[in-house]
């Protein structure tokens, strides 16, 4: 049970918050309401120019597990590694704020690493939901070990960043997250602390992952390209092997815009109907060339009248997204009381 006098909670949460916007409320609220309670989050708002900063300093007056600190913009990196520095817990939780945690999260993941000593982080299965928070789909990696490394030398995921739990001491002894491969920061830490330990992913879903366009993933694509190039050579060179051509692509290469058309796929694809037609909606009414909308439509309409005929839409479809309307009614009504320049020291 969690005491509030204890000098050293079991998992320190660490939170990289820039212009969180209408996200950061549910993110928050999804760790003060954990089934598991001994724990600290450790918000690091990295020069937000929104409203992020009196929403951060709030909820630090309403939990004193809560702490923040304000720094200027220098990017995710010196954001996580500022938070890490700082943590008393033995586990470190990764969480952005724009995502939701599912209530059982902590509780689940820390009862695998304390079953599991060998293991150095932990991740987990994956709802994604758009920026309404309605459901598309759920989405996994591989449980084990040795899949999950052959996925990170093969530059596919190996965990969701913001589910996972990492071990502090194996994450301080391999130095921590480097700032020369930010934006593929992850999986550079991934396959070094695969070095030292196992990796291991809950096939439970632990958190709801937002699709937005505003998503690293889709702003930064083509230097994330480049970077894993120069990440996947150095890795397999630490193993004493030589990258295999097909893992190193043209980092000019294209990929496509995130938007409707996507989240459209996905929503059909996981059995969310109605998602499904809000994006369809979204990309009728978006600038999109009209090929691409009718084959969208088409493509859509036919996966979800197939799951229609096959008398049920996809059994994940049951799982519904966390909200938190009390919180953000607290967050509206008290808010605009909080002490002008109040900053809780970190």
């Amino acid at each position: 049970m969690y005491d509030p006098r204890r000098h050293e909670p079991l998992i320190s949460v660490v939170m990289p918050v820039y212009n969180a916007g209408p996200y950061l409320i549910d993110a928050i609220a999804s760790i003060i309401e954990q089934t598991m309670r001994d724990w600290e989050l450790i918000c690091v708002n990295d020069g937000s120019t929104d409203n992020s900063r009196q929403v951060l300093d709030w909820f630090a007056t309403q939990d004193d597990r809560i702490r923040v600190v304000h720094q200027q913009n220098r990017g995710i990196v010196d954001a996580l590694n500022g938070g890490c520095a700082i943590a008393r817990a033995p586990l470190i939780c990764r969480m952005d704020c724009d995502d939701i945690s599912m209530a059982e999260r902590f509780e689940q993941q820390s009862q695998f690493m304390r079953k599991n000593p060998t293991c150095t982080v932990v991740g987990g299965s994956i709802l994604q939901i758009d920026g309404d928070s309605d459901p598309l789909g759920m989405s996994s990696l591989p449980i084990e070990h040795d899949d999950i490394l052959n996925n990170l030398l093969h530059r596919r995921p190996g965990h969701f960043h913001p589910t996972t739990m990492i071990r502090a001491a194996a994450l301080d002894a391999v130095g921590g997250y480097r700032k020369k491969y930010e934006w593929v920061e992850d999986h550079d830490l991934w396959l070094r602390l695969a070095q030292r330990g196992k990796l291991a992913n809950l096939q439970e879903a632990v958190l709801c992952y937002r699709q937005h366009a505003g998503s690293v993933c889709w702003q930064r694509a083509a230097q994330q390209r480049g970077l894993m190039n120069e990440l996947l050579q150095e890795a397999f060179a630490a193993r004493g092997l030589k990258a295999p051509e097909e893992v190193l692509l043209d980092a000019d290469s294209y990929r496509s815009a995130a938007g409707p058309g996507k989240w459209a796929r996905i929503a059909a694809k996981g059995g969310y109907a109605r998602s499904a037609w809000k994006q369809l909606k979204g990309l009728i009414r978006s600038d999109a060339d009209w090929k691409y909308k009718t084959r969208m439509t088409c493509e859509v309409a036919g996966r979800l009248a197939w799951q229609w005929i096959g008398a049920s839409l996809h059994s994940r479809a049951a799982i519904g997204v966390p909200a938190f309307a009390e919180w953000h009614q607290r967050v509206a009504r008290e808010i605009k009381t909080l002490p002008a320049g109040y900053q809780r020291a970190a």
